[in-house]
């Protein structure tokens, strides 16, 4: 398994219309052969089992949440072959466009992923 995982500082004033741009994107994805991609809300972020809390990682500004988004390839290959299919997709770059007014892209941490255990 192959993911790739962003994590978004969302100002609470725009959650909703980010939502919507997230549901428009993983369609996109799931068009082009994704296994899956889900976004993850907040429900409890507080410190347990002696971790720190997650918002202490990610410098949250005050009115802001966090959200994690997941997106499902088998692997490297096929990451790369649905992912250039996303990129030549004009409305990604669009849903991109609205992203970017809604949030700090500079401020969203992104990373791939391969199962290891």
């Amino acid at each position: 398994m192959y993911t790739s995982l962003y994590i978004y500082r969302v100002p609470r004033d725009n959650v909703a219309a980010f939502l919507c741009v997230q549901r428009e994107a993983a369609a996109i994805y799931c068009q082009y052969g994704a296994l899956g991609d889900e976004t993850f809300g907040p429900c409890n972020l507080e410190a347990k089992y002696g971790c720190m809390p997650f918002p202490a990682a990610f410098e949250l500004e005050e009115g802001e949440d966090v959200f994690v988004s997941l997106s499902r390839f088998r692997d490297l290959a096929h990451h790369d072959e649905v992912m250039s299919r996303v990129d030549a997709d004009d409305r990604i770059g669009e849903l991109y466009e609205q992203v970017t007014g809604l949030l700090d892209i500079r401020r969203v941490m992104r990373g791939e992923f391969e199962r290891v255990v």
